[in-house]
């Protein structure tokens, strides 16, 4: 018979609090225990699966599971909100070097594609080259503006 597990009543995992005991055991003889998440559903979790140590490599019970997956779409969008914000700082940095370089026109043209989703205008300019090595403005939807044969390309060296 397995030993007794330590009493982890009231201790907090994330938004889970332990509340009781459950009979149930894993096979490899951990106890499971009742926990109540933050809105108020309750979860039988494993006694492995309790851990306030995040950086451990055995993933962790930290929430019900519908706030977990909600956790998870916020760290996606949290993630790509970075990633966008990386890109405009790119595009800018990109855009100060062009310059009297390129049509002012260009430079006046939003950012990033999702910066030109939030305005509402089709197109963008970014600064970099398409893999033709075009230097021209972007369609959201579409591709280097010069590539279509829609514009010039910059004759920048």
């Amino acid at each position: 018979m397995p030993s007794k597990p330590r009493n982890r009543i009231g201790e907090v995992y994330g938004q889970l609090t332990v509340v009781r005991a459950s009979e149930k055991r894993s096979k490899s003889g951990n106890a499971f225990w009742w926990c109540r998440c933050s809105c108020g559903k309750e979860r039988e979790v494993p006694s492995d699966k309790l851990s306030h140590n995040l950086e451990r490599k055995k993933p962790t019970v930290q929430a019900c599971a519908d706030c977990s997956r909600e956790l998870q779409v916020e760290a996606v969008c949290a993630k790509n909100d970075r990633e966008e914000r990386q890109r405009r700082r790119e595009a800018l940095a990109n855009r100060e070097s062009l310059k009297g370089r390129v049509p002012e026109s260009w430079l006046a043209l939003p950012l990033t594609d999702a910066h030109a989703r939030e305005q509402g205008q089709v197109l963008f300019f970014r600064g970099t080259r398409c893999l033709r090595h075009h230097l021209a403005p972007y369609r959201i939807n579409g591709g280097c503006l010069a590539c279509a044969g829609q514009r010039p390309s910059a004759t920048i060296q």
